[in-house]
């Protein structure tokens, strides 16, 4: 009587089917993760960001701005960075593309100036930016990143209203 080492054509194709069913129920639930991840992740580098140009303009005693756009001005969809009153730049961020990055407050504006007090002084109103999916999928929720009216960066789950 022969022994045979390893596996059978049959219990490998067995195996596959498996492994592929498995794949197919775990997947959607799993972009769904990543999406929520990556809406998180950027609504935290832009708070990260407005505490650092609001601390950067007390620390100066000078203005400091964020601004759309991380290497030159843009939408908020490219990242964005921080730069003080001579336009030198303090940092920036890039941000996933699979992103809908709007500030809804102030008509889409696209640079927040902190005074050297730490109080916004441009744009009037206390700006927001929504982070949205650029795509609707199901289990995604939106984020909402903001400024009180002394100047402290909040963030909260939902849209921004």
């Amino acid at each position: 009587m022969r022994r045979s080492n390893g596996f059978t054509l049959i219990e490998m194709l067995v195996v596959i089917t498996l492994v592929g069913v498995l794949l197919m129920i775990a997947v959607p639930s799993l972009r769904s993760l990543i999406l929520n991840q990556g809406i998180k992740t950027a609504s935290y580098d832009l708070f990260a960001a407005l505490q650092l140009a609001r601390s950067e303009a007390i620390k100066r005693n000078d203005n400091t701005v964020l601004k759309a756009g991380a290497s030159s001005d843009g939408a908020w969809t490219a990242g964005w960075r921080v730069v003080d009153s001579a336009n030198n730049l303090i940092r920036s961020w890039n941000v996933a593309s699979n992103l809908t990055i709007a500030e809804t407050a102030n008509s889409g504006a696209t640079s927040i100036t902190f005074a050297r007090d730490g109080h916004v002084s441009a744009p009037a109103q206390p700006p927001r930016i929504q982070l949205d999916p650029s795509s609707s999928t199901s289990g995604v929720s939106t984020r909402c990143v903001g400024v009180d009216l002394i100047g402290r960066p909040v963030t909260k789950m939902g849209g921004c209203s």
